[in-house]
């Protein structure tokens, strides 16, 4: 309850800024400057590791921007590149530290128990669907003895569609609303058969 709280202020304390800065937030978004690119990526990696504003809100202004594809593109090597900085820094690093933060999550016999069954469609399904933390994850697979090519293909895998589907969202949301709820509707009939397949095999 307190973490929902939280998420909901974060996301009231955004909307308000941007309500503020309307006019020349809606002017650069309306500028898709290809040379800016590499900083959009930087961002898009920086964003992922450290949430100052929420990963699905840059996603979408993306989207916004540079259209579907390139706005995908940005997306997924945000969240991959995030993922991969969080296994690296786990595994080399702040191993005692990210142990004790694992500790405090009521989900570690869960996924301990997908992994143990197969740690690539234990990662793949937990990057498609939100059943567990996306940090949670990061930092467990770098505790844990997964193979870091193991990791790494499923996150690149499970990430295309959410990355997709954020960048979709945000390019309709202001051009056509009959587009923006067909596309939302496409991804959670998409969500609801990756969880029927989940159940299935878990």
């Amino acid at each position: 309850m307190k973490k929902a709280m939280i998420i909901a202020i974060s996301y009231g304390i955004i909307i308000y800024i941007a309500f503020l800065y309307r006019g020349p937030l809606l002017a650069w978004l309306n500028q898709s400057t290809l040379t800016e690119l590499p900083l959009m990526f930087f961002l898009a990696v920086l964003l992922g590791t450290i949430p100052v504003v929420p990963f699905t809100v840059f996603a979408g202004m993306m989207g916004m921007k540079y259209g579907l594809w390139i706005g995908s593109a940005i997306n997924w090597t945000g969240a991959v590149g995030a993922a991969v900085v969080f296994f690296i820094v786990t595994r080399f690093f702040f191993i005692h530290q990210f142990q004790r933060y694992i500790n405090r999550f009521d989900k570690v016999k869960k996924f301990d128990s997908m992994i143990s069954r197969n740690a690539f469609t234990a990662v793949l399904f937990s990057r498609m669907l939100p059943i567990i933390p996306p940090t949670f994850i990061n930092i467990y697979s770098g505790l844990s003895t997964m193979l870091f090519s193991t990791y790494f293909a499923a996150t690149a895998i499970g990430q295309i569609p959410g990355m997709i589907a954020f960048a979709y969202l945000g390019n309709q949301l202001f051009s056509s609303l009959h587009a923006f709820v067909t596309g939302l509707s496409i991804y959670v009939g998409f969500l609801i058969i990756i969880i029927l397949i989940y159940r299935w095999w878990y």
